[in-house]
């Protein structure tokens, strides 16, 4: 299995790394990229992922990272997405949850970033937080059928949304909220991997966000996707192994990992 997000350059996942890893590897893990956040984290990512074979590491600025943004970022993110082993722009995207934000500061550096991916041969992570309606329009602007590529992470659209990604050619994948207690946001998730067809998903984790039950409460980390990735056979009736399989060749296709 591939985990394509992780966010294992935090802190508190680098004191532990090796054992996550370890446990990785040991439930069958064989792949993670982590995505970056801003400049700094892009930096250390890179630093990160050539000291490990199985990792894999994206560059980009989060929507909710730009207090102290200025245009030069987005040279530096240009300049560092051509190193080893990086396999994407991201994390980017649109967030409109916390507050104050700047919706146009955020389009602004969006498109930038979906133009740089684009330039370098790069698919793209995508975050989405209560922006759908403009995020898909941005993506649609700069599809250039079919240039631009990529996963929309911890999917928060709903079907009707879903469908349009995959008519795209983009990826979805969902955390281990997708093994919570049913609610409005679950039954939404439910329903999409029912009737997505299992080529067109990704697994992901969110380390360190949004275990998935049994662990709600706890650390997340790679090893844990494992119980999204059995939900997921279950709704679609499949094996674990099948789910293994397509998402990870789904996952070495766009990433070319």
């Amino acid at each position: 299995m591939i985990d394509t997000h992780a966010h294992l350059n935090y802190p508190d996942i680098q004191k532990n790394l090796p054992d996550i890893l370890k446990r990785a590897e040991d439930n069958g893990i064989s792949k993670i990229i982590i995505p970056a956040t801003d400049i700094k984290s892009s930096r250390e990512i890179i630093e990160l992922i050539e000291k490990h074979d199985m990792l894999y590491g994206a560059v980009g600025i989060h929507p909710t990272e730009l207090k102290d943004f200025n245009e030069n970022d987005l040279n530096e993110i240009e300049e560092l997405c051509i190193s080893n082993k990086i396999a994407a722009i991201g994390e980017i995207g649109l967030d409109y949850y916390w507050k104050p934000y700047d919706k146009a500061l955020e389009q602004h550096v969006l498109k930038s970033q979906l133009q740089i991916a684009k330039r370098n041969n790069l698919p793209v992570i995508l975050h989405n937080r209560e922006s759908s309606e403009d995020l898909m329009q941005l993506i649609i602007d700069e599809y250039e059928n079919g240039k631009l590529k990529g996963q929309f992470h911890s999917f928060s659209g709903d079907l009707q949304i879903a469908k349009k990604c995959i008519e795209m050619g983009f990826y979805i994948s969902f955390t281990g909220n997708l093994t919570y207690k049913p609610n409005e946001k679950t039954l939404t998730a439910i329903e999409i991997v029912k009737n997505i067809p299992l080529e067109h998903f990704l697994l992901e984790t969110d380390t360190p966000y949004l275990p998935p039950v049994p662990y709600r409460g706890k650390q997340n980390e790679p090893s844990y996707v494992i119980h999204t990735a059995q939900k997921i056979a279950e709704l679609k009736n499949t094996t674990i192994e099948e789910v293994g399989r397509v998402t990870s060749l789904n996952a070495e296709r766009l990433y070319k990992i």
